[in-house]
């Protein structure tokens, strides 16, 4: 038998950095030299005869209760100049204890190769027995039928390693070299593939068609040539059980040098919990039916095996640094959502106890600026904020946003978040990620991730910060007006100093402030919104508000509650203390 080792990938260097800021680390970093990793995952090469090469793509000894599934698939080359004829031969498997049986081909496998190319060839069968072996060996064997007894030349026998063996979806990778932490390059060899791919996220989604857990991968080409990424997939392992996923965007295709995301969509239950992920990949064998079509069986085959560590896809497996609001966040050149010039800042983030609902609110704010010399539109970036204890909390944007931010200027957008009333915002990190549709399938892909700051909220402070206004209070009075109709009219007087950040466009979908009344047992009595931008705003100086509450006898002492407040996009009311005037 004679054997010569052949490398089946070209040499291919990356070094990857991800989502960075000023002060946010590399999410993923080249944990795996993508050369050391295709050669440690190259396949052999076997020589079958003078003008042809096999190598072994996959291998199937998968075991159901009365019977087993046994497969291969050959990946053969012609090293000649000319046509050659795939030879004839038959493709036996032979198990621990000494059993051989003989694979049938597919009905689809081809029957020349063209000069200096390759192809695949696809094996499969069905065998009733009912325990469960180790396939052991792998026999190429000439059969020549016209002599009798008929004459059997092995032309080449391969031993079998188990860690190339496919036991089905419970398997275990055991190759050290397919076994990666998370964040560590990996190649996929067997697919002749020169791309990298580097996991950089994994998150829990719940949707109106159910949970899933989304896998972010970034692939790599590395290559001088436009190339596609090839057809795989992630299933999730748990404990007891594995999730099958499948890619969000069925075709990819990279120019040379370029980065692109793929997603992984893998449905699961609501407590599901992956300890590591197997990258797989599709095989399948045709048989004939008999009216000239085929019936096609198709499989899986494991090829790397992710470990996770406790508690990703709730709590993350990125390092999320300390952030300084304000500071843009740099997004990734991979990102194609976010224009690369416009920067995105987390301006405000505040949590306020809802008393009377038995739940907190967090408010934040993002300043989106166009530091271009042209119109861009607002993206509708999704956001989420995260406790230190890994639960996850869906902000709701603001129900309405101008379309576009102007030249050289910037645009607030505001979030709500919907918290437990024993979360009281230490140790919040914020997720901002893009909403993405394919076909039918909608996901989500992280754009950043930081550990937060909550600012502090002071109700006797004189200056009230509702980005992009800082206002000061010089004075106020509340007054009862005597009215004509033997009634009392409530109003506020305020002396205020409002100053503007000016390089920020206010409209009418800015927050606005709610003055409301309260008698002197706590009861709502009457209240008015009123605009910091467009008709009927607030100016600096003196403002004269009317509070709509009528009463018959004169009441004190009362108080006036002040809120900034706005829609978000689920038509919900949301309000942020901000300061109370007692009298």
């Amino acid at each position: 038998m004679n054997k010569r080792m052949k490398r089946s990938l070209a040499t291919i260097v990356l070094s990857a950095a991800l989502l960075t800021t000023a002060s946010f680390p590399a999410w993923a970093a080249d944990g795996l030299n993508l050369a050391a990793a295709a050669a440690a995952n190259m396949n052999i090469s076997y020589t079958l005869t003078d003008k042809i090469e096999v190598e072994i793509k996959s291998m199937l000894n998968e075991h159901e209760s009365d019977s087993t599934k046994l497969g291969a698939v050959i990946r053969i080359k012609n090293t000649s100049g000319k046509i050659t004829r795939v030879p004839d031969f038959e493709l036996r498997v032979r198990m621990a204890d000494g059993v051989e049986y003989t694979l049938q081909p597919s009905a689809k496998n081809p029957k020349s190769i063209q000069p200096k190319s390759q192809q695949e060839l696809s094996y499969l069968t069905t065998v009733e027995r009912s325990d469960d072996v180790a396939l052991t060996d792998l026999s190429f064997v000439d059969v020549n039928l016209e002599v009798y007894p008929k004459e059997e030349t092995t032309l080449l026998a391969v031993a079998v390693d188990s860690g190339i063996v496919w036991n089905g979806i419970d398997s275990t990778i055991t190759k050290p070299t397919a076994i990666l932490k998370w964040g560590e390059a990996f190649t996929l060899p067997s697919l002749r593939s020169t791309l990298g791919f580097i996991p950089v996220d994994i998150h829990k989604e719940i949707t109106a068609k159910g949970v899933s857990t989304v896998v972010q991968i970034q692939v790599v080409n590395p290559t001088k040539e436009r190339q596609t990424v090839p057809n795989f997939g992630i299933d999730g392992k748990t404990e007891n059980n594995v999730y099958s996923g499948s890619r969000a965007e069925a075709s990819v295709m990279l120019d040379p040098g370029e980065k692109k995301y793929i997603h992984i969509v893998i449905p699961t239950d609501l407590d599901t919990e992956f300890t590591s992920l197997n990258v797989v990949t599709p095989e399948s064998f045709a048989s004939a039916t008999g009216d000239g079509k085929f019936r096609e069986d198709t499989y899986r085959i494991g090829r790397v095996n992710i470990l996770l560590p406790t508690g990703a896809a709730t709590q993350g497996v990125i390092p999320a640094p300390e952030y300084t609001l304000g500071t843009p966040v740099k997004l990734d050149s991979t990102n194609k959502f976010v224009p690369s010039n416009v920067d995105v800042s987390l301006v405000e983030l505040h949590v306020t106890s809802n008393e009377d609902d038995g739940f907190n609110t967090a408010v934040a704010k993002f300043k989106l600026t166009n530091n271009s010399d042209r119109p861009i539109p607002i993206p509708a970036i999704q956001t989420e904020l995260v406790s230190k204890d890994g639960y996850a909390y869906g902000g709701r944007r603001q129900e309405a946003a101008a379309l576009s931010v102007v030249p050289n200027a910037s645009y607030v957008v505001s979030y709500s978040y919907a918290l437990p009333a024993s979360e009281k915002g230490e140790g919040l990190k914020m997720n901002l990620y893009s909403q993405q549709v394919s076909g039918e399938t909608t996901y989500k892909s992280l754009l950043a991730t930081a550990k937060v700051p909550v600012q502090k909220n002071d109700p006797t402070s004189k200056t009230l910060n509702v980005y992009p206004y800082d206002i000061t209070i010089k004075d106020w009075t509340i007054s009862a007006i005597f009215q004509g109709n033997m009634t009392y009219d409530y109003k506020l007087k305020l002396d205020l100093d409002i100053k503007p950040d000016k390089q920020v466009t206010v409209d009418k979908f800015n927050s606005k402030l709610s003055f409301e009344l309260f008698d002197n047992v706590g009861n709502p009595v009457g209240k008015s919104v009123v605009a910091l931008s467009g008709e009927g705003r607030l100016y600096n100086g003196s403002n004269t508000i009317n509070l709509n509450a009528r009463s018959n006898q004169l009441d004190f002492p009362i108080q006036v509650k002040v809120f900034e407040t706005f829609t978000n996009e689920f038509g919900e009311s949301v309000k942020r203390l901000l300061t109370t005037f007692k009298q």
